[in-house]
């Protein structure tokens, strides 16, 4: 293809920066339900001791939805490099499952034994329903919103079911992105794969407008378009993509058409749903485009390798960063847990606050190490024989050569 050059090797050695910045982006997401997410006026009246001084803060408003948006930019980033260095799609499932679920398994587990087991559940007078039911346990381990679950087990599961944390929904939003990448990375050839993501991010981007347009009506099968192709948040996951080819060396016609059409996705001006995903942000031009600067300026950074984020590759952040999915996935309401107990202590509440972050991130640091690590390694090593073997007997499950 003319113009285009072949990505360099990808790196066996971790990516540091990018490391810490998953790090960042954790922590992020940790201190906005720490000092905003139970506080006014997102929630009223405040459930934190410390009070809602900070809800008005700018920058703490906008700390979730700027981690978690991107988390999916580093998604997009490792994604690709992860399908780019699979055999086949068995490969690239076993190593996906085995760095989501074990962490998965044990976090819900232990979130809902705390959050049920210790009362605080029911202690919180303005807070309708708290506890963990079984539907929202098994939902949470499979991935998949717990009104989704309930209506397949004709299970009335009464107001509201959510995920055991809150933040369980974009994992919902990442494993609807690896199935739709995956398929396309499996069913293209490798030098059509750009332009054939191209083509499903210009769907996206044509269904995102569509329902700005509030046009939806006229789109058969809405809700099964929208779930595949998910038109207010692929083209985050686009444009994380774009970076591993640009950070590869790779300049072509496909990839720069793949990120306009996710420009203008962002371009529609209101490419997150506040009502669906209980984000904090003042409605307006300018927040937004301060909460997309706060978000690209790091990644930024990162692709042009700019000294300015040499303190994301201290150790201790990479630590972090490392231990970035188990500190996602085990923090808001079982930190909530911890403020209660440790102010029913007597303690002051900042200090409260102090300790249960200290405990959150060491708890987290414990389960990458002890948990999460060896059995990725376990699943990864049992699997792949298995998927060996697979894809020897089905062919056209292995991805096509470069």
């Amino acid at each position: 293809m003319a113009g285009e050059s072949r990505p360099a090797p990808a790196p066996v050695q971790r990516l540091d920066t990018l490391d810490g910045m998953r790090g960042f982006a954790a922590l992020a997401v940790v201190v906005y339900h720490l000092f905003v997410r139970w506080a006014e006026p997102q929630f009223y009246p405040t459930l934190y001791e410390h009070g809602g001084a900070l809800g008005d803060f700018f920058p703490l408003q906008i700390a979730g939805s700027f981690g978690v948006l991107l988390f999916f930019l580093i998604s997009g980033f490792v994604i690709m490099m992860t399908l780019e260095r699979s055999r086949g799609l068995m490969d690239f499932a076993g190593r996906r499952a085995a760095r989501l679920w074990p962490a998965m398994l044990f976090c819900a587990t232990a979130s809902t034994l705390l959050i049920n087991g210790s009362g605080v559940a029911f202690e919180y007078e303005n807070v309708a329903r708290w506890h963990v039911t079984p539907v929202e346990y098994f939902s949470s381990l499979v991935f998949v919103p717990p009104d989704l679950t309930a209506g397949l087990f004709g299970i009335e599961q009464g107001d509201q079911p959510r995920f055991v944390e809150g933040v369980y929904w974009t994992l919902w939003a990442e494993v609807r992105f690896y199935a739709l990448i995956a398929l396309a990375f499996l069913l293209s050839p490798r030098r059509a794969f750009l332009w054939v993501w191209a083509g499903l991010q210009a769907i996206s981007t044509v269904l995102d407008i569509a329902d700005m347009a509030d046009m939806t009506g006229a789109v058969p099968l809405w809700p099964l378009w929208a779930a595949v192709f998910q038109p207010d948040l692929l083209c985050w996951f686009t444009l994380g993509l774009v970076a591993w080819k640009l950070r590869a060396g790779e300049r072509s016609m496909p990839m720069w058409v793949a990120a306009g059409f996710a420009c203008a996705a962002l371009a529609t001006g209101n490419l997150i749903s506040l009502e669906t995903y209980g984000f904090i942000l003042h409605d307006g031009a300018l927040q937004t485009a301060l909460l997309y600067l706060a978000v690209f300026t790091p990644f930024v950074l990162f692709l042009t390798g700019s000294r300015l984020l040499a303190p994301l590759r201290w150790r201790p952040m990479i630590a972090v960063g490392l231990a970035s999915y188990p500190l996602y996935l085990f923090h808001e309401r079982v930190g909530m847990v911890y403020l209660h107990w440790l102010n029913d202590a007597g303690l002051n509440a900042w200090v409260s606050v102090a300790i249960t972050l200290a405990i959150i991130i060491a708890s987290a640091l414990a389960i990458h190490r002890f948990v999460e690590e060896p059995a990725k390694r376990l699943i990864v090593t049992r699997w792949r024989p298995f998927a060996e073997q697979v894809e020897k007997r089905f062919p056209q499950l292995r991805f096509a050569p470069a």
